[in-house]
């Protein structure tokens, strides 16, 4: 990965860890292809149910616009992602990480092959952007979580890019707490997490 259908939406790797973590489903035929994507995509859309999907040790997601209010049903861009991570919090942040949807789109390439994908960065408090990334990740890296269809395979991939530990927080306590999250064990508990999504994505 990744595929030849999604990889003109995945940005380009060129500093820290690079990640994929994907399921596939093969359907019957074309027509039960299209149903499995079209229900993958709304759950994909469904940003504050992905801590159910994604089993009981995930983070929790929750939708908030620019004025920092809580949004529900489906994502867009532009709104932010309010990431509660388990363990202790990131002060700058108040207590989560947060990342911004930069980019939804959906987009038939022909009558054979759909993609459609969710790309987000990571990024300030929406009411506290001057005081820097809130993110154990710095604002270089991007989670795309994409949906392909290709005749009458379906994937769900979600592929990290450029994940480098956002040790130049202002506060010593979120420095450290971003180095042990960063370079530790969130990169490995973000992909268990996304295993358990994609998966989820896909089942009936």
């Amino acid at each position: 990965m990744p595929d030849h259908i999604s990889a003109p939406f995945i940005p380009v790797q060129y500093t820290g860890e690079e990640t994929e973590t994907f399921a596939e489903r093969q359907a019957g035929n074309e027509q039960a292809a299209i149903a499995i994507f079209e229900r993958a995509v709304s759950r994909l859309q469904h940003v504050n149910e992905w801590g159910n999907l994604c089993g009981a040790l995930s983070s929790e997601f929750q939708l908030v616009d620019k004025l920092g209010e809580e949004v529900e049903g489906p994502a867009n861009a532009g709104l932010h992602i309010r990431i509660d991570i388990p363990g202790p919090g990131n002060s700058v942040g108040k207590g989560y990480d947060w990342v911004l949807i930069e980019q939804m789109e959906d987009v038939r390439l022909n009558d054979r092959q759909q993609v459609f994908f969710i790309r987000a960065r990571p990024t300030g408090h929406p009411l506290q952007k001057h005081a820097g990334t809130a993110h154990f990740l710095k604002d270089e890296a991007t989670s795309s979580f994409v949906i392909t269809r290709d005749g009458e395979e379906v994937t769900a991939t979600v592929y990290g890019r450029n994940e480098v530990p956002n040790t130049e927080a202002e506060e010593t306590k979120d420095k450290i707490r971003n180095a042990v999250i960063g370079v530790g064990g969130a990169i490995g508990i973000s992909k268990l997490q996304w295993k358990a999504l994609v998966k989820s994505l896909l089942e009936d």
